[in-house]
């Protein structure tokens, strides 16, 4: 028989914290009555987290683990796991249990209530630098041109089942999970779940990681780029055209002569580099369409222990 949830939990690093929190799960649907499976995805951790969850697996024979040849991610690791679920609800979540499987309930009861596709539980990260708050800020402040759910949403989700297994099999080389979700459905509830204070601190994405990723997200989910060089071109050559208007009638209708070595110049070096920036961006969208045409794998599984 099916359980009724599956959780997916990609790890990383996570010798530390993906037993404390399995322990924690277990005891959640212990006390709804509800049964669940455990399906762990380790992204080619360096530690003993293969180790830990051989181990948890031997005694637990509701749990399935999943090891990467190579680290490809959180979402190619919650990606993969998708593959995996027999349950009629899908529930992902991080390994530090920055946020408590006791608001897994939340996530449940709005889901009954609104009977949407995915309900986010959206949190407040505790412990988050400046930096990385601002840049958190400022993707979420941009992805408002793309419509009024980008942008939003976390790690902490449910989703229905056959929407994940879609996923599962019709993605491309683009993982992102949130911006995968928006492409197949509008019914998303959010809702405000607590961050647990007693979670295990560990950062998952290095500040360069996190330029990269949020720098995949835009150029594989956004038109915002090419819509920005578009405008700017635009602005640029009716601006050039009436200034150019504006000398031709100063020299040839009122003989006016019209001395501009410096400002030939500068017009020259701000429009080749602008004409450089949009090839730069034009070129980085070639990029992602390559590799999608050659089918750059999402991820590749090294060994796994994954039977009912």
């Amino acid at each position: 028989m099916n359980p009724e949830y599956s959780i997916i939990i990609p790890a990383y690093h996570a010798a530390n914290s993906i037993e404390k929190l399995f322990n924690e799960l277990q005891s959640f649907f212990n006390s709804i009555n509800s049964s669940f499976e455990t399906v762990i995805v380790d992204d080619a951790s360096s530690d003993n987290t293969w180790d830990v969850l051989k181990s948890l697996k031997a005694k637990n024979p509701n749990i399935k683990i999943i090891r990467f040849a190579k680290n490809f991610g959180q979402h190619s690791a919650t990606l993969c796991g998708f593959s995996f679920v027999k349950g009629k609800f899908v529930i992902t979540m991080d390994d530090d249990l920055e946020v408590h499987p006791s608001q897994i309930l939340k996530l449940i009861e709005e889901q009954k209530k609104s009977d949407n596709d995915v309900v986010y539980g959206e949190y407040k990260k505790i412990n988050q630098s400046l930096l990385r708050s601002a840049l958190s800020g400022f993707y979420k402040f941009g992805s408002k041109i793309e419509g009024k759910n980008k942008g939003k949403g976390s790690s902490f989700r449910l989703i229905k089942s056959e929407l994940a297994l879609k996923l599962s099999k019709e993605h491309r080389h683009f993982t992102f999970i949130d911006e995968l979700l928006l492409w197949y459905t509008d019914k998303i509830s959010f809702l405000k779940v607590e961050a647990n204070k007693n979670f295990i601190e560990r950062r998952r994405y290095s500040l360069t990681g996190l330029f990269r990723m949020t720098g995949n997200v835009v150029m594989f989910s956004s038109t915002v780029p090419l819509r920005f060089v578009t405008r700017i071109g635009s602005t640029l050559a009716i601006v050039n055209f009436l200034i150019g208007t504006f000398y031709l009638l100063k020299k040839f209708l009122f003989k006016t002569p019209v001395p501009g070595f410096t400002s030939i110049i500068v017009s020259v070096l701000f429009s080749t580099g602008l004409i450089v920036l949009s090839i730069g961006i034009v070129a980085q969208y070639i990029s992602k369409i390559l590799k999608d045409v050659n089918n750059k794998p999402s991820y590749y599984i090294s060994e796994k222990f994954a039977d009912d």
